[in-house]
């Protein structure tokens, strides 16, 4: 997959065309679930793909935000076995096979649930795995939406990257969420052109998060990178894990692919560098 180009193409879509998935896409999905790299090995997971009538009014009124589901013509459904960092896990692998879907032209939105249990019950699913992901699966019915391409490119230090058509949010300048050595000391284009990180981190900051909070920041110290996130009383642990493993893909993601293969560890550094009260370390990784 070119990562930048689905990064830059991806939005999470509402409204699908009632056209169901051609059997080859299913299919080129379900291998892509298969075969791909996990954010953590060992975790036992399982992947299905549902219809609509197989997954709508079952939790129509429970699933999706505030209760209102979104109807689509299949449905992801993730589940895992409970290990460490299982829900990071999830949200790495749930987005991964987004981006995938986005690779054939098929679109996708995450949707909320109040709880595993509740959501197997109510499909009649008798797993002890727990259901870590639901995801809308389908062709958009509107406009396709794209980024602004002229926001992208070489000269990222006049770049803002707002994704436009249908989308009022905008991301952070990657000066806001990226630091040198310690907390609010600001990383220049500069210095992370120079350390090959300004890419990744580009990039890393169009990660979807649970209330387009835009929750993460970055600090760069020597050849570490250390992943943040806002711990927000609003937002569930489990959002929060989600959110986690998404930006900890679109990072990994793109610098695999300009610099080096790295691997995340949910570790923390030996080492003050004077965060927030309202922040925490999610991990970190060495490039």
């Amino acid at each position: 997959m070119i990562y930048k180009n689905l990064i830059e193409e991806r939005k999470s879509v509402r409204d699908y065309k009632k056209d169901t998935l051609p059997k080859n896409i299913l299919d080129k999905i379900y291998t892509f679930y298969e075969n791909t790299e996990r954010l953590v090995p060992g975790i036992g997971l399982s992947l299905m793909i549902k219809n609509q009538a197989e997954i709508y009014h079952q939790l129509n009124g429970t699933a999706g935000y505030e209760g209102i589901m979104i109807k689509a013509p299949h449905y992801i459904l993730l589940l895992s076995e409970k290990k460490d960092h299982y829900i990071e896990n999830s949200g790495y692998l749930g987005e991964k096979i987004s981006l995938k879907a986005l690779e054939s032209g098929v679109n996708t939105c995450w949707i909320t649930f109040p709880d595993s249990n509740k959501v197997k019950k109510r499909l009649l699913l008798d797993t002890d795995k727990e259901i870590t992901a639901i995801i809308a699966l389908g062709y958009d019915s509107a406009e396709t939406r794209t980024v602004d391409k002229t926001k992208v490119g070489g000269n990222y230090s006049k770049s803002k990257l707002k994704i436009v058509k249908n989308n009022i949010s905008t991301r952070q300048d990657i000066k806001d969420i990226v630091f040198i050595d310690r907390w609010n000391k600001t990383a220049s284009y500069e210095d992370l052109k120079s350390r090959g990180l300004l890419d990744a981190l580009n990039y890393a900051r169009l990660a979807p998060s649970s209330l387009n909070r835009q929750p993460w920041r970055f600090i760069i110290d020597g050849e570490k990178v250390v992943l943040t996130i806002k711990d927000d009383n609003q937002i569930k642990n489990y959002d929060e894990k989600i959110d986690i493993g998404i930006s900890m893909l679109y990072f990994e993601a793109i610098v695999s692919q300009t610099l080096k293969k790295v691997d995340w560890t949910f570790e923390e550094p030996d080492k003050d560098y004077n965060i927030p009260g309202n922040y925490k370390i999610a991990g970190y990784c060495t490039v």
